[in-house]
């Protein structure tokens, strides 16, 4: 066994996860999900340090008693599974579920991690995950595979969970996050069964390191995307999803785009200032997430300043009609709650496309010329009344 390409491999490895950390700890803002990914990586770097130092002890590098040897390898395998556990707790916080909020649930989550403790433990006595042999090497017991499962199980439900939560989100940017999320196992899945098929290879901590760096990169690249203020898509992706959209064809519905602005915007900031500006725009973008979590799967985001974009297939105007009530009475609900003393309303202005629309500007353009065309009439109706 070639013990020095273990120990680069690890080693190149730890520098990896070590650089993503210092990426993560930078931006550290202290909420528990964030905790918990931390976590996750800082029980992947131990489980490769321990690895590195088995393999030094077994290729004769380091001389360690037995003891200390089936300690590295116990404190191994407890590692592996903490750093699964707290993979769980992050991923469940990202699909904000309820398993936090239920104890029983919580409690029962930390099973595997009971079970492995006693089983490291176990071993010593009988080999039952692993031993030591009289010559100071490590040997693979008969229940080994049962620390696999334990260690695969928490993958396997928050792949499960994330799949299911991306299918029934209505929020695209939502929907995506929870999709890499549930790309996570598929790389130490498939390095997982190199590792059983070649057992002195260190696969398991290229395809735990491959996962990382991946989730890690779309998860940044997502970000993004997204308009820090409001949470909605920015600009560029509105722009990106538009032009995909009117290349794709579709037989059943009309492409449509929604422009928005808040009526009187500059008046709330003269009046209120710019940091309740900003509160308003954000009351906005919440009015636009809920009513687009009960309407409908629509494409939303800010354009710029205080003007939205909804995307949607719809089958005919009235269903267009339909988003703007519903979203003009979410903002209402919403200034209610929250007291807000100012009239905060949307004006709205929508078109659908058709092939003389050869830019994405044209059909913009198109949807806010009614949009202006609706201000003017809003107006004209407070003039005379």
């Amino acid at each position: 066994m070639d013990y020095v390409w273990i120990v680069e491999i690890n080693s190149f490895c730890i520098v990896i996860l070590g650089i993503i950390l210092y990426s993560l700890y930078k931006n550290y803002d202290r909420q528990t999900k964030q905790r918990y990914y931390m976590k996750t990586i800082l029980s992947g770097i131990g489980v490769f340090a321990f690895e590195i130092i088995w393999a030094l002890i077994d290729g004769k590098f380091l001389a360690a008693p037995r003891f200390v040897n089936f300690c590295v390898n116990g404190l191994y395998e407890i590692a592996s599974v903490l750093m699964a556990y707290y993979w769980l707790c992050y991923v469940e916080y990202s699909l904000e579920s309820s398993f936090h909020k239920n104890l029983v649930v919580k409690y029962l989550s930390r099973l595997p991690i009971f079970i492995t403790v006693v089983c490291v433990v176990v071993s010593y006595f009988n080999g039952f995950f692993f031993y030591i042999t009289p010559d100071n090497m490590y040997e693979r017991g008969r229940f080994i595979i049962l620390h696999v499962i334990l260690c695969q199980m928490y993958t396997v439900i928050t792949t499960i969970h994330a799949v299911i939560k991306s299918i029934k989100c209505s929020g695209y940017l939502k929907a995506m996050e929870y999709r890499i999320l549930s790309m996570f196992l598929f790389f130490p899945l498939a390095i997982g069964i190199i590792q059983i098929a070649v057992p002195n290879f260190p696969s398991v901590s290229v395809g735990v390191t491959l996962a990382f760096l991946f989730v890690y990169i779309d998860l940044q690249n997502l970000q993004i995307s997204v308009d820090t203020l409001s949470g909605l898509n920015n600009r560029n992706q509105l722009l990106r999803y538009l032009g995909a959209r009117m290349k794709s064809d579709s037989d059943k519905n009309k492409l449509y785009v929604f422009m928005l602005d808040v009526n009187k915007f500059k008046k709330i900031n003269d009046t209120y200032g710019h940091v309740e500006g900003d509160s308003a725009l954000i009351r906005c973008a919440k009015a636009l997430k809920t009513a687009n979590k009960a309407g409908g799967r629509c494409f939303i985001g800010r354009y710029g300043g205080d003007e939205f974009i909804i995307i949607a297939d719809l089958e005919n105007d009235s269903e267009a009609e339909k988003i703007c009530n519903n979203l003009t009475e979410s903002l209402a609900k919403i200034c209610e709650e929250e007291k807000v003393p100012y009239d905060l309303t949307f004006s709205y202005g929508y078109a659908t496309y058709s092939p003389e629309m050869k830019t994405m500007q044209s059909f913009i353009a198109a949807a806010d010329k009614k949009l202006y065309e609706a201000k003017k009439r809003r107006e004209a109706a407070i003039a005379h009344s």
